[in-house]
């Protein structure tokens, strides 16, 4: 029977109820259903058989692998159908798979495209690995992360990912067996986790924030850097099909190269990557103001740091100080009031800062005259401000934010002088952190459309490494109500992090502008870089900061680095340890 039929209803009518079905749950209308009642002219009830469709292959395994699956995903879902499966290409097939181009094109055509990334373990020093270094270790050419420069040595573990199949280049070489391998992407986790030098190539789709993505050749797709045509872990299959397949099946098939991780588009990056990056405590007050003043320049303590935190698409930081150009500046070099001139601001615009939570202990060093002016300092500025306001309304305000069309909402609490400081019906301050309000707050902002929620919790006993049991069990009924991660600030050091039911917790980013030069650890702070991918964390990346002069953060290449992250490192093993 000839699949070229006159109009869309005939061909889905010949399909059967299976492809109504699957339009319907592919987002599309069925044909209007006819009148089942008998009339006196009414033909007798045919039983017209479904034509048959033919899915044949080109070449290539990914090919193969690909049309077996399709096969099967195209009986389940329309068990009416009859399909015919060729292992070589045929004259009458309706669909027809290959890895390569055709070079005589017929019929309706798409490109499919699905990425692969080697993972490793999280705390691996490795961001970013050159294509030739990849081929290297695949041959078996590089056996140890020494040999690529890496702080922390480690003899190469390859893990393969088995289901699907992960297609590698030729030009990357033939290479050697696998030590292990595993059929499910939370058994390569695991691997990793136990094996601190192991490593994978994963789909790309699969990828969370409990594994680290390594970029090759600085392209990174995972965060949406990078020129993916020239990214050389990637599967494209070019589908063939007859113009008469009706919409059930090309969506059906649509559907299918989604759950297996093909992008239809291959032009837009995949999983449409968010980069959102957060910092700690920002402090402009006493010796950073000083030394603003001191070159008359008010960016100044931002200046290094400023390219790569306005590199993101979301840029959120705690500001812990009055910006107001009505409060005197103490001139007690000791001082525990901190303010700045409202100049201050030129900072977090030369960095890109999108929003600042001023749930903190220093926002109201200077009443409500300093909240003010600073309220109206990032307004003007169109810096979004959150966890402080005139009243406790205001104050429980999330920050709200769009990126790429993924809606954020940061919440900012004051776990330390909110009793002091903070605001209530009529009179400003900071908004307390006391978990009916965190729970309340979270409900109403998914209630008002927000698809990631990030409590930015100021908390935590001042120079301790290892977060409180209160502390784990606020960031824990948070990621309970529908936070998507905890983040955490005050101590003036870095703390440990957590995975709980799978979303991250980081319990302090430790300071970031600040003039504590009488400790390594107070000079030591980070950032975080996250990547949000299909709505979901796919990246948690700590950055090590050192804070120099008594006010400008660098950011530290990974070996000096290390020391901050070993910290982090220690302090998780022992949150783990606490069970």
């Amino acid at each position: 029977m000839d699949l070229r039929l006159s109009s869309r209803r005939a061909f889905l009518t010949s399909l059967g109820t299976g492809a109504l079905a699957l339009l319907a749950a592919c987002g599309g209308s069925p044909p209007p259903t006819p009148p089942t009642e008998a009339s006196e002219t009414a033909e007798p009830a045919r039983n017209v058989p479904a034509p048959i469709v033919r899915i044949a292959i080109g070449d290539g395994a990914g090919a193969d692998l690909f049309a077996r699956g399709l096969r099967g995903f195209l009986s389940a879902q329309l068990p009416e159908q009859p399909i015919e499966f060729a292992a070589t290409m045929t004259a009458d097939a309706q669909i027809a798979i290959s890895t390569s181009a055709p070079t005589a094109p017929t019929g309706a055509q798409s490109k499919l495209t699905r990425v692969f990334a080697p993972v490793t373990n999280w705390r691996l020093p490795l961001r970013n690995i050159a294509r030739a270094d990849l081929n290297a270790i695949l041959t078996g050419r590089l056996t140890d992360w020494a040999q690529l420069d890496s702080p922390v040595p480690g003899k190469i573990v390859r893990c393969e990912y088995t289901p699907g199949g992960v297609v590698l280049p030729p030009e990357l070489g033939q290479a050697i067996p696998a030590a292990a391998a595993y059929d499910s992407y939370d058994l390569i986790v695991s691997a990793l986790e136990g094996a601190p030098a192991a490593f994978a190539i994963v789909p790309l789709d699969l990828i969370d924030f409990r594994v680290q993505a390594l970029a090759i050749d600085g392209l990174d797709p995972l965060a949406g850097r990078g020129d993916l045509a020239a990214y050389p872990l990637k599967q494209d299959l070019w589908l063939n099909w007859d113009p008469g397949l009706g919409v059930g099946l090309r969506d059906a098939i649509n559907a299918f190269a989604s759950a297996q991780g093909f992008a239809v588009d291959p032009a837009a990056p995949p999983g449409n990557p968010v980069n959102v990056t957060v910092a700690g405590d920002i402090i402009f007050g006493r010796t950073v103001h000083s030394r603003m003043v001191r070159y008359n320049d008010f960016a100044h303590p931002l200046r290094k740091v400023a390219p790569r935190l306005r590199d993101a698409d979301l840029t959120i930081a705690d500001l812990e100080c009055s910006l107001s150009d009505n409060t005197e500046k103490p001139s007690d070099p000791l001082t525990f009031l901190f303010t700045t001139d409202a100049a201050a601001v030129e900072g977090l615009t030369l960095a890109g800062i999108d929003g600042v939570s001023l749930a903190n202990n220093h926002s109201m060093n200077f009443g409500e005259l300093g909240l003010r002016d600073t309220l109206d300092v990032l307004a003007q500025s169109k810096i979004t401000a959150f966890g402080g306001g005139m009243t406790l309304a205001e104050a429980r305000k999330p920050g709200l934010f769009e990126a790429k069309g993924v809606k954020f909402a940061f919440l900012g609490y004051d776990g330390i002088t909110a009793d002091d400081y903070g605001a209530g019906p009529n009179w400003g301050g900071t908004c307390p952190l006391r978990m009916n309000l965190v729970l309340e707050d979270l409900a109403r902002a998914k209630q008002q459309g927000s698809e990631l929620i990030i409590p930015f919790f100021h908390w935590s006993e001042e120079y301790v490494a290892v977060p409180s049991a209160l502390m784990r069990q606020i960031a824990h009924q948070a990621i309970d109500n529908g936070a998507a991660m905890v983040i955490g600030s005050h101590p003036h050091w870095v703390q440990g992090t957590e995975w709980y039911k799978g979303k991250p917790i980081l319990y302090s980013l430790g300071n970031f502008v600040f003039d504590q030069e009488w400790s390594e650890e107070t000079k030591q702070g980070m950032f975080t870089e996250i990547v949000v991918r299909n709505k979901k964390i796919a990246r948690v990346r700590l950055v090590p900061v050192l804070i120099e002069d008594y006010n400008q953060p660098r950011i530290l290449g990974m070996a000096e680095g290390m020391p901050v992250l070993q910290r982090v490192y220690d302090a998780t093993d022992e949150i783990k340890a606490l069970g």
